[in-house]
């Protein structure tokens, strides 16, 4: 009883981490930044993606491992017959599928995009007037179109968890 206290506690404690952290950054953090001249915002993007992969990423996976102990030693999952063939046993499926996804969404996709901005020439990202350049700006809408998604994504997965709450 108490095992499985902690671990549902520790995998709901990193989810709302890991999504409020993703919420924070792209809702106040990011638009902060980019107020700032382009040069002056790689002071801050540069080590801020670093630090928050290198927090995020371990992160997202404990998230993954304990919601998978939760749903499986510690649940009610011990059988293909009950992940294939329970309404419960599929949502989950889906929620650990759709968590993988978006953790690896999160590193290969919106996370390589925002490393090609910041690793974008100066040269390239402004143009004379100091204003930004087509293929500058073109990378941030993609950067914040990946990330809207990775936003969507937590969204369905916290809909399979409230599924999940009620044996569904």
């Amino acid at each position: 009883m108490w095992l499985t206290l902690i671990i549902q506690w520790f995998h709901v404690l990193l989810g709302i981490f890991w999504f409020g952290s993703v919420l924070y950054l792209n809702v106040i953090v990011i638009p902060t930044i980019l107020r700032f001249p382009v040069e002056q915002q790689r002071i801050i993007t540069v080590p801020l993606g670093a630090f928050t992969e290198r927090i995020l990423t371990p992160v997202s996976i404990l998230v993954i491992l304990l919601g998978i102990v939760r749903g499986t030693v510690l649940g009610p999952i011990h059988d293909l017959s009950f992940l294939l063939g329970t309404s419960y046993g599929i949502t989950f499926l889906v929620a650990m599928l759709m968590t993988i996804a978006l953790a690896l969404w999160g590193t290969f996709v919106s996370g390589r995009a925002a490393k090609q901005l910041n690793e974008m020439p100066l040269t390239e990202g402004m143009l004379a007037q100091g204003t930004t350049s087509v293929a500058f700006a073109t990378q941030l809408q993609r950067v914040k179109l990946f990330v809207l998604l990775e936003l969507v994504g937590f969204f369905l997965i916290f809909t399979t968890m409230i599924l999940m709450g009620f044996g569904i």
